[in-house]
């Protein structure tokens, strides 16, 4: 098995920084986005504790790390699927942990998605509004389904995309990481084949480019990966440019053979049971150096209603100085009792 990637980020046009994380780590034959969200630069932060964290229980590779009776998984999952959905988990602990701990930084969060490729099969997670697209055969499809207030309109109302558009809540997300302890985890797991292209984007792309200009553009990219994630970024950025945007391409260039797999398409992986959150908190622990929290500032005087001088040079010189005046007084009183 041979999978090639590629993988590009830009600000955009209209946003000042960068809150977009990505990662692609072929040793593994994974590649992940984040799209982080907070202010003040913690959006980024959060963001780059994802990827981190993921990257992390990747190049360790322990796949038994989340193999714990505290864990429960609805389906069989594969034990790098179950590796990809824990670190996840793990992330969202952790970016929880940091904004508690870093004043100006409690509340950011993140989306994240992320694919790895092993033996055939690839695992597919995702938490929020960043997508995954299989392009096979001149056809896209979304593996993934938004964790959006519009997204679950058009599910239970059974209306157009197009009229989902068009609501005033659209931008807003219903899942991400680092809002609450509890995560909740979507997983696809998918056979590929020679030549399939898997996609994956923060919504910096999808906002302004359609599935079927996406489609295109891979069309006439062919295996030119590179092209084809700088050509996506620079019709987002001519659409407007409205929001970071992240974009990174897989295509399976080589198939080995495969043993036999049922495919899982999108189950939700959730911890929330005190256990689960506990055993979470404990592997995070073992995996990480635990968050310091820094040193608080001295408060001043109008906050705590005290004033505590701090000691001047002109203060520790006043002792030298009346040594020296004594000293002159005895003299002259001196020089005063001798000539009498």
């Amino acid at each position: 098995m041979k999978v090639t990637f590629a993988g590009a980020t830009d600000v955009g046009k209209v946003r000042q920084h960068n809150e977009d994380s990505f990662a692609i780590d072929p040793a593994h034959n994974l590649m992940m986005v984040c799209d982080g969200m907070g202010g003040h630069a913690a959006g980024e932060v959060a963001s780059r504790i994802g990827i981190e964290t993921i990257t992390q229980f990747f190049t360790k590779h322990d796949l038994k790390t989340f193999e714990s009776e505290a864990f429960s998984y609805p389906e069989s999952i594969t034990p790098p699927g179950k590796l990809l959905a824990g670190a996840i988990a793990v992330a969202n602990h952790r970016i929880i942990e940091h904004g508690r701990s870093v004043p100006g930084q409690t509340g950011m969060g993140t989306t994240v998605v992320a694919c790895q490729f092993d033996n055939g099969v690839v695992s597919i997670c995702h938490v929020g509004d960043s997508r995954a697209y299989l392009i096979r055969e001149q056809n896209i499809r979304r593996v993934t389904v938004d964790h959006s207030w519009v997204s679950e309109l058009m599910e239970k109302h059974n209306i157009s995309e197009a009229d989902a558009e068009l609501q005033v809540n659209k931008n807003v997300i219903t899942r991400a990481l680092g809002t609450r302890p509890q995560v909740r985890v979507d997983i696809s797991q998918i056979r590929f084949i020679q030549n399939d292209l898997f996609l994956i984007c923060s919504d910096g792309l999808t906002g302004m480019v359609s599935d079927g200009d996406i489609l295109k553009a891979a069309t006439e990219h062919g295996d030119n990966l590179e092209g084809l994630v700088n050509n996506l970024i620079e019709r987002a950025n001519e659409a407007g440019g409205a929001d970071n945007v992240t974009v990174c391409a897989a295509r399976i260039a080589e198939l080995g053979e495969s043993p036999e797999f049922d495919e899982i398409r999108r189950i939700t992986i959730e911890w929330g049971q005190e256990r689960e959150l506990t055993e979470l908190a404990r592997i995070a622990d073992a995996q990480f150096q635990p968050e310091e929290r820094p040193p608080l500032e001295p408060k001043s005087s109008v906050e705590t209603g005290e004033f505590t001088p701090l000691p001047t040079k002109k203060k520790s010189a006043l002792k030298p100085m009346f040594f020296v005046l004594i000293i002159l007084v005895i003299v002259v009183i001196l020089a005063f009792w001798y000539s009498s």
